[in-house]
């Protein structure tokens, strides 16, 4: 962001890049965080939370004065520094460029700051630079930081001071005149601020104790600390994490292990020991990162507080532990140990040895909870269902060996957190005897079951020959569920039981190209969701896929599942689903060059200049880069209609290149042409032909602006079936080139007219639009050539040879209005004269103007150049004379 303020008389101009101005008081006893203090665009008044000096700053090292003098720069003290902390009393610069770093980030402490036209380390970094000011702070004139700057007291700036990076202060903070702060807040995670603020990313939300709600004085009880990043402990501080424990109450409490514990992960496994049933209170002292909140303890099923971090361990209860397991799947060999403590040991001992006893069992859903959740699926132990609570207990008798352990089988259908309870009520000899014990357990889906909500979504073939489903990037619904166990050998799981109370967020969704294989794989338009508890489990997600072809779609939930790693729940697959095609077609810088462009025309057979970009996009007007090959049902044709007849010439051009990644491109010199009847025939002339581009397409997918349909008159518009795209009107013409014999002296040149024709419905005719066709007039050969059609009569003589030739500079004849000459000489020996005869030759013409001459007799339906005959020594006459004789 950019602060401008404009410009008053004897103002000053701040920019702050890399900067930070602070001001703190240094009475300040918690860590702020950086990105609190050091905002866009910048600000104050941040006491009494903005920053402090460390507690452990050194001493100060005086005053750091420079300042240049004529050419003379003069510093008391080197004005280059590595990264760390300097403490300074006053700092004044002016006149030049001091402090130069090397490293992140150096600290300079200053109890106040002058700057006099000063630029402070204007070729370094700017996160290498934190000034701290303990002090007020005034700036005039122009001057320049390249730093982070912290003004503790007021700050204030004018004339033409230039901050570039970041800047706060504790107290006000003002501009005037033409003041500029320029504040760039990526170098807030570069820098590094010494612990005097924190990184928000790196704070703990709280910290979370877990354990059993039945503790024990004669075992260590086993506790999980979390480092929470949110307020429901979603979310884990996964960094380095050091945390120094509390126990209090009781002397005989006190963590295994010690007090101090460190680790990464997001949470760790503690042991706790308290041999009394005295009250004790657990907590966090202190801890890196600091924690924000209150530490909260979470004892068995009940929700996390902090009056739960004080708690009383039991001298005697129930010791067992349930596995978490797949919903469906029973949980069996399960030892539950009645124990007391043993006075002279303090450790457990079996309190209920050879007999049998009446126990209440009951569960407590926690996650989700009994109000909240989908199903009402009943927890059994020996397959007996139990009670949901206290108040509907169950109870059953559970025969304890000579070891003191019973054995019991645990299952559950559906998914969730829950929590088995065991209570016993002495009578007789054990009237005063009351003993409980709980443990939790997680119950985890086998699997997801991905399919498309349309049963016509499945491409079984896996290929091409599928019908069309849907458009790229156009939206389709995918059923989800989350699915319970039903045997080890299963990997199907769409037809096994579903579990109603799964419910997890961040389901990462994904797709598998299937085909075409070495396409490319597409982008999904929702790339998680997160899933509800349902009836029958079932969430309908919606989805589009941005690629033409056919697809598998994955669900991936998270390694995790209600804080257990028991089970990775596998990524789901769905059946082949598509086919997916294109959304509709679009042309792009379409241009057609007539091969005569001064008249507009085109010879039939003559390649004239097109190019233009056919795609096929997506919803998105994206391209599809799988649409080729069998996936592209949609031929690119090119028609052409004359006069709005109704006829569609197309048949007679040249196929257009096939599809590559969605894309017909015809570049700049690509060129096709409109051809002629077989021979012999001729037809013509179209001289108001409109050329189009079209797509015939078994999926019928528009091709969008389309204004054309060549096979029928009148506005397509009007009758909303047009299917092409009109690209440009010229004239297409079935040419010939024709010759006249020429006939005179042999020591002159003689000139043969030539003509460029066109048919024009009933007869050849001169083409005076035809200023475009040249021709080579050279000879080929100067004796006989039946195959070439030259021929002389008589022979050629020694020294004797025959021209044909143009006017002028240059080697080809260019028609006029369609015509042009072409100039004959005879020499021998070099010079005019010498050979009197008939020489006969073709001239070459390019194929669109050759015609059916059939000079040879060969052929009469073959193409050839025309050709006529120069008489040297010979006058054909005055056409209008019959007989010419000479008197003496």
């Amino acid at each position: 962001m950019v602060i401008n303020w404009n410009w008053l008389p004897n103002l000053c101009r701040l920019t702050c890049v890399g900067l930070s101005l602070i001001l703190l008081s240094p009475s300040l006893q918690a860590v702020p965080v950086c990105s609190d203090i050091f905002t866009d665009p910048p600000t104050g008044s941040h006491n009494p939370n903005g920053l402090a000096p460390p507690s452990g700053l050194e001493s100060s090292r005086g005053d750091f004065t420079c300042y240049t003098h004529g050419h003379t720069r003069s510093c008391n003290r080197s004005d280059s520094f590595a990264a760390g902390d300097f403490n300074f009393s006053d700092g004044s610069f002016s006149h030049g460029n001091y402090i130069s770093t090397s490293g992140t980030t150096t600290r300079l402490y200053f109890d106040n700051l002058d700057l006099t036209q000063a630029n402070i380390n204007a070729s370094g970094k700017p996160e290498n630079l934190l000034i701290f000011v303990r002090g007020n702070v005034h700036i005039s004139g122009q001057n320049y930081i390249n730093a982070i700057v912290y003004v503790a007291g007021t700050a204030t700036f004018s004339g033409q001071a230039t901050i570039d990076g970041a800047m706060a202060s504790g107290g006000s903070l003002s501009f005037s005149g033409n003041a500029y702060a320029d504040v760039d807040l990526s170098i807030i995670d570069k820098a590094d601020f010494g612990g005097i603020c924190t990184d928000a990313s790196a704070l703990v939300d709280h910290f979370e104790f877990q354990l059993s709600a039945n503790p024990l004085t004669c075992k260590a009880e086993t506790v999980t600390l979390k480092a929470c990043a949110n307020g429901d402990c979603s979310s884990l501080i996964t960094d380095a994490v050091q945390a120094n424990l509390l126990v209090s109450g009781s002397s005989s409490a006190y963590w295994v292990g010690g007090n101090s514990v460190s680790f990464s992960g997001g949470s760790t496994s503690l042991s706790l020991r308290s041999t009394t049933i005295a009250p004790i209170t657990i907590g966090i002292t202190s801890s890196t990162p600091t924690a924000l909140n209150n530490t909260l303890c979470r004892l068995g099923a009940l929700a996390p507080s902090a009056a739960a971090c004080t708690l009383s361990f039991a001298d005697s209860g129930f010791v067992f532990e349930v596995p978490d397991k797949l919903a469906n799947k029973a949980a069996d060999g399960i030892k539950v140990m009645a124990v007391k403590k043993d006075d002279s040991s303090q450790s457990c001992a079996p309190a209920f040895v050879s007999t049998t006893k009446s126990l209440s069992l009951w569960s407590d859903y926690l996650d989700p909870n009994a109000t909240t959740q989908a199903s009402n699926a009943k927890v059994t132990v020996n397959n007996t269902a139990i009670g949901a609570s206290q108040a509907d207990a169950t109870v059953q008798n559970l025969s304890f060996d000579g070891a003191g352990e019973a054995t019991i089988q645990v299952n559950y259908p559906d998914a969730g957190q829950l929590q088995l309870n065991l209570s016993y009520s002495g009578s007789g000899e054990d009237a005063e005897l009351s003993m409980s014990g709980s443990d939790t357990f997680v119950s985890f889906p086998v699997g997801l079951c991905v399919v498309p909500e349309d049963p016509g979504a499945v491409c079984a073939a896996g290929d091409a020959s599928c019908p069309a489903y849907k458009q790229a990037g156009e939206s389709f619904n995918l059923k989800l569920q989350a699915m319970a166990w039903e045997s080890d050998d299963d990997s199907d799981y769409c037809n096994n039981p579903t579990t109603p109370n799964y419910a997890q967020a961040n389901i990462v969704l994904g797709s598998e190209l299937v085909a075409p294989s070495d396409g490319e794989p597409g982008t999904l338009t929702t790339q998680e969701y997160n899933h509800q508890m349902a009836t029958a489990g079932l969430n309908i997600q919606s989805q589009a896929i941005s690629e033409v072809g056919v697809f598998k779609f994955t669900a991936a939930p998270p390694a995790t599942y209600l804080g257990s790693n028991f089970y990775s729940i596998p990524k789901a697959s769905s059946v082949n689903v598509g086919r997916f095609i294109p959304a509709r077609f679009e042309l792009q810088d379409p241009s057609v060059l007539a091969a005569c462009g001064t008249g507009n025309f085109s010879y039939l057979d003559q390649p004239f200049g097109l190019s233009l970009s056919l795609r096929a996009l997506n919803t998105k007007d994206e391209v599809t880069q799988n649409y080729r090959g069998e996936f592209a049902k949609g031929m690119a044709l090119l028609v052409l209609e004359n006069n709005d007849d109704g006829k569609d010439l197309g048949d007679r051009i040249a196929d257009l290149p096939s599809w590559d990644k969605g894309v017909v491109e015809l570049p700049l010199d690509f060129t096709t042409s409109v051809s002629r009847l077989p021979a012999p025939g001729v037809d013509g002339p179209f001289d108001a032909a409109m050329l189009g581009i079209k797509v015939a397409d078994t999926d019928k997918v528009a091709l969008t602006a389309a204004d054309m349909n060549a096979a029928t008159t009148g506005n397509c518009a009007d009758t909303d079936d047009c299917d092409a795209i009109a690209l440009s009107s010229q004239s297409y013409f079935h040419g010939r080139v024709v010759l006249d014999n020429t006939y005179g002296p042999e020591d002159q040149w003689l000139t043969m007219a030539g003509r460029v024709q066109y048919w024009n419905g009933a007869a050849w005719a001169l083409n005076l639009n035809d200023n475009c066709s040249s021709f080579a007039p050279a000879l080929a050969t100067q004796v006989d050539d039946t195959v070439l059609g030259y021929g002389f009569n008589p022979t050629l003589g020694v020294n004797q040879e025959v021209e044909r030739f143009v006017a002028g500079p240059g080697t080809m004849t260019e028609a006029a209005a369609g015509n042009f000459n072409l100039l004959w000489r005879a020499l021998t020996a070099g010079t005019l004269g010498g050979y009197t005869g008939q020489v006969t030759a073709p001239l070459e013409v390019p194929l669109w103007l050759q015609w059916y001459w059939n000079w040879n007799g060969l052929d009469a339906n073959a193409l050839s150049n025309p050709r006529a005959s120069a008489y040297f020594g010979r006058y054909r006459g005055h056409d209008k004379v019959i007989y010419w004789r000479e008197v003496y």
